[in-house]
């Protein structure tokens, strides 16, 4: 065998992750390092077409532990290859997947700072700009991601998922009318497109029946989101929002069963369990404030403590279980952290009643 292609053997076994270069001298480890050499020779091939580049060891590293869920492993690879590759041109790929990796390991303040790093170096990547507002929405900041998705349209093409979180968005955030009317536009525009996928057409459907609502069209709204809810595969986005209008009508158990839908889609999901929380802190057959108490927590755990609904949801909670000290404390960070958010929250004058209560009650 030539001296180079034994080299060439050698170090690609290495990059692969065997052990020690003195195991290609073994002929069943050599045949096992030839077929890795293979391999090596179309994935360089193949990262040669997609980015004109040699492949990032580093990154295809960390892609393998992606793959295999590892996700606190791939993070320092991810983050070597952008230090040492800032200027590569998958780059932005690798901060998307090094954010989601975050994500998964509970850092959500530095999966955000990726995000946005990733949608600053990359303003027409469709999925970085997407991510960072689908991002915004989990976190409870829906009038950013509106604003997120503002920016995108203005260098993108409208898509269904694009116009339909505008949309959606906009109304969780209680945006001013001007930004609502911006995004009706862009979702008219979307309806309009040729070889929508079936999730796309979805969730064009659910903002158009979220749209219904917003303009008084009560029952045409809730007669929509009601179809959406039971046909077809489960749409996240119709099941919160046909959720919360059942809560507020009273028919808890009804809410209850969407809401466990959604929790097979999203377990972790904070705007699910908090409305879920809601749900059990509503008297009644299942009134349960300590199992409320619980479900609060963790949807402000997932949500990086950073939602004043949910904050507000779990003050209630703590108040239910006669805890009206922490109820206070939680009840003013939400606050505190709605005056932060772009626009106003929307349950800001209840949020408000409940502090000068429990101010009250905790002074005497």
């Amino acid at each position: 065998m030539p001296r180079i292609l034994k080299e060439v053997i050698g170090s690609t076994c290495l990059a692969l992750g065997d052990r020690s270069e003195k195991q290609a001298k073994y002929p069943a480890r050599r045949r096992v390092c030839a077929m890795n050499v293979i391999k090596g020779f179309k994935l360089y091939r193949k990262w040669w077409k997609t980015w004109g580049t040699l492949p990032v060891l580093a990154w295809i590293r960390a892609a393998q532990h992606y793959k295999a869920a590892e996700f606190a492993r791939a993070v320092p690879l991810y983050r070597d290859g952008l230090a040492k590759n800032g200027h590569h041109p998958a780059r932005t790929c690798a901060r998307l997947d090094l954010a989601f990796c975050l994500f998964k390991i509970g850092k959500l303040t530095e999966a955000e700072q990726e995000l946005r790093l990733a949608v600053q170096q990359s303003p027409d990547s469709r999925e970085a700009q997407l991510r960072l507002a689908q991002f915004q929405i989990w976190i409870g900041q829906p009038l950013e991601a509106a604003w997120t998705m503002r920016r995108a349209l203005k260098v993108l093409p409208t898509d269904a998922d694009l116009a339909a979180t505008f949309v959606l968005a906009t109304i969780d955030g209680g945006g001013a009318a001007y930004l609502l009317k911006e995004a009706a536009q862009h979702l008219r525009a979307a309806e309009e497109l040729p070889n929508q996928s079936e999730r796309g057409k979805r969730k064009l459907a659910v903002a158009k029946a979220r749209l219904h609502i917003e303009r008084g069209e009560f029952d045409e709204g809730r007669e929509r989101l009601y179809k959406l809810t039971c046909e077809g595969p489960t749409s996240l986005e119709a099941v919160l929002a046909f959720s919360e209008l059942l809560i507020e009508e009273g028919k808890v158990p009804f809410a209850r069963q969407q809401l466990r839908r959604g929790l097979m889609v999203a377990p972790n999901h904070p705007r699910i369990l908090s409305l879920l929380s809601e749900s059990y802190l509503r008297a009644g057959q299942f009134h349960s404030p300590q199992y409320a108490l619980q479900l609060a927590t963790n949807a402000c755990q997932f949500g990086n403590w950073s939602s004043p609904r949910e904050l507000h949801v779990l003050a209630e909670a703590f108040y239910s279980v006669g805890d009206k000290m922490t109820a206070l404390l939680m009840a003013s960070k939400a606050k505190q952290v709605g005056s932060r958010m772009m626009g106003s929250y929307r349950k800001s004058r209840s949020l408000n009643d409940l502090i000068e209560h429990l101010s009250v009650g905790y002074l005497a």
